[in-house]
């Protein structure tokens, strides 16, 4: 099925440049935040790829947070923290949404799995 730009969760994703005051500091260093104008997502799928070290799980991270998401992964609603070791991009990230709202989302993980699976089996306990 495919979607239209009206039903899209997330649009486009632009750096607030004005407010950044050096790019000589992480994250801004990264080359894919270090040259982010705007990121248009497509409806259906947005392949971000490239090199280690480009900021690819930075840009991802910022975007979750920014949407209310734990930087460890899992539902809107899971607040816990096992290490504090995000950065502040989602405080410079200018999120576009579409008019819709998901009825259920997931920030998605692969190094945090286990510790929302973990979470999930000591609340069910």
């Amino acid at each position: 099925m495919m979607l239209d730009d009206q039903s899209q969760y997330v649009k486009t994703v632009s750096l607030k440049k004005e407010q950044i005051i050096s790019y000589d500091e992480f994250p801004f260093t990264l080359p894919i935040i270090k040259y982010l104008d705007k990121l248009s997502l497509h409806p259906n799928v947005t392949y971000i790829i490239g090199e280690n070290g480009m900021g690819k799980s930075t840009l991802l991270e910022g975007i979750a947070i920014a949407l209310g998401f734990n930087p460890e992964g899992g539902t809107q609603n899971y607040q816990f923290s096992n290490y504090d070791s995000h950065s502040q991009l989602d405080d410079y990230l200018r999120i576009a949404r579409g008019a819709n709202r998901p009825k259920d989302t997931f920030f998605f993980r692969s190094e945090t799995f286990y510790n929302v699976a973990t979470y999930i089996e000591e609340l069910d306990s």
